[in-house]
């Protein structure tokens, strides 16, 4: 087997365990400190459902996350000892593509049942006294200029190439299309920045510093994803150009590392808080 399968490889098992300790660990660990430091008996808001509901998820989701991990080191062993010049003898690029949403997939399952749990939380507190607050919000409020200005730049610079490229086509470009998948892949991000700044708070109880917080995160998370979108498909652009197509695999793979790594940032634990999830004292 050539070292560039090696290096394939390695960086394939790279992405796996970087999934997988990114996202499962930080969040069963997560779920495990807040459950242990803010139990139902001092929190009860936090827990429109008893604890065993959830750690019984929570069991369901690693599991479902080990699952995903063995199938990707079966694709390992099964490359290493039937080398082929593809993934099972396939296309890898979409290979990678196919394994890489199937490692996601219990993270949106787990973002599914989220979603429920907020709704379970706002039935099980009817009362809930909601204060508009009269501070507007804009997007410069969440992050700096440049950070925007970075993601235009390279927004037009990737429209730019595609242009380019129109001109000079190379085996498999795919025309006019691309203009369509950037630039919804983009306004896609940009809806959902809206949304988490403008739209209703899922968490009925989330207090207002927090909710800001939350919002700067996910605005700013969503603008790096979106330059780094942008700066992969230019690669995917100049790669043929200079006869090097064949490194396509290991770009994907850095890519998804760097998403993944864009991502978990938001599981970080950071300072919250919890007080809001106590009992109503006329009601205690």
């Amino acid at each position: 087997m050539s070292a560039y399968h090696w290096l394939f490889y390695a960086l394939f098992v790279s992405q796996m365990l970087t999934v997988y300790f990114c996202f499962p660990r930080r969040i069963l660990s997560r779920v495990r400190y807040v459950i242990k430091e803010f139990p139902p008996s001092t929190h009860p808001k936090l827990y429109p459902v008893p604890v065993e509901v959830v750690e019984k998820r929570l069991t369901i989701y690693r599991m479902m996350n080990l699952v995903v991990l063995f199938a990707g080191f079966a694709l390992v062993i099964r490359g290493l000892f039937a080398p082929s010049e593809e993934m099972l003898n396939w296309d890898s690029q979409s290979m990678l593509l196919i394994y890489f949403m199937l490692q996601m997939a219990p993270l949106m399952l787990l973002e599914r049942s989220i979603f429920k749990y907020f709704r379970l939380m706002r039935r099980a507190t009817p009362r809930t006294i909601r204060r508009a607050e009269l501070q507007p919000r804009h997007l410069l409020d969440f992050v700096s200029p440049a950070l925007v200005g970075v993601a235009i730049v390279t927004y037009v610079a990737v429209m730019l190439l595609v242009l380019y490229v129109r001109q000079n086509p190379f085996p498999g470009f795919a025309g006019d299309s691309n203009f369509i998948v950037i630039t919804g892949m983009n306004l896609f991000m940009a809806a959902m920045a809206i949304r988490h700044i403008y739209g209703k708070r899922k968490d009925p109880h989330q207090a207002y510093e927090d909710r800001l917080k939350h919002i700067a995160l996910t605005v700013r998370t969503l603008l790096f994803t979106s330059i780094l979108v942008n700066i992969f498909l230019t690669i995917m652009f100049v790669l043929p150009a200079f006869d090097l197509r064949r490194l396509d695999d290991l770009f994907t793979m850095l890519f998804f590392h760097l998403c993944v790594l864009i991502g978990a940032q938001g599981l970080r634990k950071g300072d919250m808080d919890f007080d809001v999830y106590k009992e109503d004292p006329a009601v205690a």
